[in-house]
């Protein structure tokens, strides 16, 4: 079988586990059994699975139809409430996934500048553009992976660096605003005014981080504007829906057709009613409170855990409450791969679905929160007795985890 995402593979995995249905923060595979998921989906579930006012939404479209011939009400009606609720966004277009709008936007910078130079830092989907120089880059042509270039993150002076040595030729820096421990202070704001000081654009990739950190994601949690931003996943609540948002001028170059950019599905209307109905909810009072609130109290319990166990020197808290988790490292014998399997195995164990990192949603409750770090931290006590014996025999019983990509 071949698994439809990466990261739901189960080379990601120390045992099979298929799902059957969810409920809030709850799914239950196809044998009976219950888990407590922080994986969200990877990051579309930021209300919980199966929540009824989203699902009403949905149905309520499906009485009137879902895909039509020319341009509907509903679309219109989400790209105004975008405008509203996500900085810069004088105009937009509906796309389908993260993939979509990353390369959307690369390509309108590259229309707008006339340059061909795309510097990036951090995960923008599979196009030949972004993972030409990743692992994964057979079938790409090199005249393709050589125009992008990545930076290092929370580092300006390498960022400047690069426009030194392309001085003229970058069209666009592209980075997902809160990658490890997120930006630093003032750091966001430096790259905006090395951007326009050299004429790029500045594209926020947000799809991870939109809707979760702010309503109008972490360009409006740390008050900087860039010039494109893409949006998906939380904004769907589990249904099929990107945008690619900004300055009109850039995005205008769509309608004249300079930079094509066309999809069937762009406008299909039950993922923009899950939309509109999402966007509902988080305008409601107290939902980021919640989420940050419950994020914060994982993290310090993660700690209180690691600092216990006197783990420091292999495993780190990392990530902002909203989106967190762990880092491993190699230690002895055992390296990274080793402590995150026994980690995870653990987790599954105890009824809990979650990787290296995991994800905070409305539905979760301070009730699983304590019990994720009571679980956390027996995990960490097998994690004790391997590093002790410089070897997993005996405490891991599934398999290794072998993913694709790796974070080291």
């Amino acid at each position: 079988m071949h698994y439809q995402t990466y990261s739901k593979g189960m080379r990601y995995f120390t045992r099979d586990i298929m799902l059957d249905h969810g409920k809030g923060s709850r799914v239950w595979d196809t044998e009976g059994n219950e888990y407590c998921d922080f994986t969200c989906a990877l990051g579309p579930g930021l209300t919980g699975h199966n929540d009824v006012r989203i699902n009403t939404a949905i149905e309520k479209q499906l009485k009137k139809g879902i895909s039509f011939s020319t341009p509907t009400q509903i679309e219109q009606d989400l790209c105004r409430k975008l405008t509203k609720i996500i900085p810069g966004c004088e105009a937009c277009k509906l796309m389908k996934n993260g993939k979509d709008v990353t390369t959307a936007a690369v390509k309108l910078a590259r229309a707008y500048t006339g340059r061909d130079i795309v510097l990036k830092a951090g995960y923008h989907g599979w196009d030949d553009w972004t993972i030409g120089i990743e692992p994964g880059a057979k079938g790409i042509p090199f005249g393709t992976s050589n125009l992008t270039k990545k930076f290092k993150y929370n580092d300006i002076d390498d960022l400047k660096s690069w426009f030194d040595g392309y001085n003229g030729r970058i069209a666009a820096v592209i980075l997902e605003p809160v990658m490890e421990n997120g930006p630093k202070n003032g750091y966001l704001l430096a790259i905006k005014e090395l951007c326009h000081k050299n004429g790029a654009v500045l594209i926020f990739d947000e799809v991870v981080t939109g809707a979760r950190f702010a309503l109008g994601g972490a360009a409006e949690y740390y008050g900087v504007t860039p010039d494109l931003t893409c949006i998906g996943k939380a904004y769907g609540g589990g249904m099929p829906i990107s945008a690619v948002c900004g300055r009109r001028d850039i995005l205008n170059l769509i309608d004249t057709g300079e930079a094509f950019i066309s999809t069937t599905f762009g406008g299909e209307c039950l993922s923009i009613a899950a939309a509109l109905a999402v966007i509902e909810i988080l305008e409601q009072p107290g939902t980021y409170e919640h989420i940050w609130s419950l994020g914060q109290t994982m993290l310090d319990g993660l700690q209180q855990a690691i600092n216990f166990y006197s783990l420091n020197d292999c495993i780190s808290t990392i990530g902002m409450p909203p989106h967190n988790g762990l880092k491993f490292s190699d230690i002895g014998k055992l390296d990274y791969l080793d402590l995150l399997s026994i980690y995870e195995e653990k987790m599954l164990n105890s009824g809990i679905i979650v990787s290296d990192t995991g994800f905070v949603s409305l539905s979760h409750s301070k009730d699983d929160i304590d019990y994720f770090v009571l679980s956390a931290g027996k995990a960490m006590g097998d994690i004790c007795r391997a590093i002790e014996q410089d070897s997993t025999e005996g405490i891991l019983f599934g398999r290794k985890i072998s993913p694709v990509f790796k974070r080291h």
